[in-house]
């Protein structure tokens, strides 16, 4: 199985940004070159290998996959890679909306 790109990504998933806490959908990224790639990164809702291994897994509880433009500070929060690593709860303070809402997780994620 070939390895997909983010610019297939791209065509194929919606791609969502958060806006004060919530989810909002962008229709404006159509490549990898729309956005800034020194702020933002392209974050994919489930790994992508994962989801490619279990979609009728993911089907069947109607778990989507989805990309999120998000800053690169964030997306080394959700991962807990930065220089500070933000709890749970930590997280949730300062981004306004929960890890599990961009990372899926079958143990924290609703669905």
């Amino acid at each position: 199985m070939r390895k997909s790109t983010m610019s297939e990504d791209i065509k194929k998933y919606p791609i969502y940004t958060v806006i004060k806490g919530k989810l909002i959908k962008l229709n404006n990224i159509k490549s990898t070159a729309d956005y800034n790639h020194y702020s933002h990164n392209l974050h994919h809702f489930i790994p992508g290998q994962q989801y490619e291994k279990n979609k009728s897994w993911f089907k069947e509880r109607g778990v989507e996959q989805k990309l999120l433009l998000i800053p690169i500070a964030m997306h080394e929060h959700i991962h807990n890679q930065g220089v500070f690593i933000l709890s749970d709860d930590d997280f949730e303070v300062c981004y306004k909306i929960s890890r599990w809402d961009l990372i899926f997780n079958r143990k924290y994620s609703k669905y």
